[in-house]
């Protein structure tokens, strides 16, 4: 069953975009129930993490079905395009699951999957015995071939109307959260 696109004045699963006055978007539905909720934090600031939660499902949801048109779930793809820019296309299975920030269970059952639709293969390491690899078969490097270049163009098409500068500082932004996200967790 395939998902709305965002657009204003969406359903209130996917926001209710609506434009200031100045022509910048808000969702009204979130706008709403920080009101409704009174005090805490900052309205902006609810408001700016609730926008970036609801980018973050979009394309998440996008990924997921982008991914599906192709017979992978969006996690079988990472680990596809992970190792397509592998040196020699393979690499541990427990620096998969690091890279992508998976248990090791998680990746055991990803792997499976990819191993049984003879994308992938496991593969001993000769240079650690006790490590298994996962390495692309020739099908995988022709199936992320065939990906590659349709998913080039729906991540690009993502950010239709944003000029290098918005990009720029929408990079910057997201970073910044990041890095007080890990700061907080720290402490």
């Amino acid at each position: 069953m395939s998902k709305p696109a965002l657009r204003t004045h969406a359903t209130s699963r996917w926001g209710d975009l609506q434009a200031e006055g100045s022509g910048l978007l808000y969702d009204a539905a979130m706008r709403r129930a920080i009101r409704e909720m009174g005090g805490g934090a900052p309205a902006q600031v609810l408001e700016a993490l609730g926008a970036l939660r609801l980018a973050a499902k979009q394309l998440h949801d996008s990924m997921e079905q982008f991914a599906d048109g192709y017979g992978l779930s969006e996690s079988r793809l990472r680990v596809l395009m992970r190792l397509h820019h592998s040196p020699g296309h393979r690499l541990p299975l427990g620096a998969l699951a690091d890279d992508l920030a998976v248990t090791p269970r998680t990746m055991t059952d990803i792997i499976d999957v990819l191993e049984r639709d003879g994308l992938i293969k496991r593969v001993p390491d000769a240079g650690d015995r006790r490590s298994v690899l996962a390495a692309l078969t020739d099908s995988g490097v022709e199936r992320i071939d065939a990906i590659r270049r349709h998913a080039m163009e729906k991540q690009a098409a993502v950010a239709n109307g944003f000029t290098s500068d918005q990009l720029v500082q929408l990079r910057h932004l997201c970073l910044l959260l990041v890095r007080n996200l890990c700061r907080g967790q720290e402490g």
